[in-house]
């Protein structure tokens, strides 16, 4: 495992172990009891960081944003190609412009969609950390 993935999950480990157990905070004088907490800091961040990164709500979250990312890609693209068509004076430039129309407001429903699985993924984070 990377250090610097070992420290992440020291601490939150920590910050989990803090709001169970802030009373015992005297208990971490000597070095054998730190290197104890300190594996065991690392052992709660893994577990609690796995079950957000893996609960259903974080996974609709994700595949909801990259489906948003896609259809704004779509959007600035047919947006792009309107504006062009529009500069040329092209017979295209109306349907263009119909086009880009509807794939922006496809995206924009996309990313509300996008926002409420997020937000909705960070309410079930926030229940895990705080039942931990």
């Amino acid at each position: 495992m990377a250090k610097a993935q070992e420290v992440l999950y020291a601490v939150v480990g920590a910050g989990d172990f803090a709001v169970e157990k802030a009373k015992n905070v005297g208990k971490l004088a000597d070095t054998k009891t730190t290197t104890k907490f300190y594996r065991d800091f690392v052992k709660r961040g893994r577990s609690l960081t796995t079950k957000v990164r893996t609960s259903a709500a974080t996974k609709q979250a994700l595949a909801q944003t990259k489906a948003a990312r896609a259809q704004v890609r779509g959007a600035a693209t047919s947006v792009t190609k309107a504006a062009r068509a529009t500069a040329k004076g092209t017979r295209t430039a109306p349907s263009q412009t119909k086009t880009a129309r509807t794939q922006v407001k496809g995206a924009a429903t996309s990313v509300a969609k996008a926002a409420r699985a997020n937000a909705k993924a960070a309410k079930s984070a926030a229940g895990k950390v705080a039942a931990s």
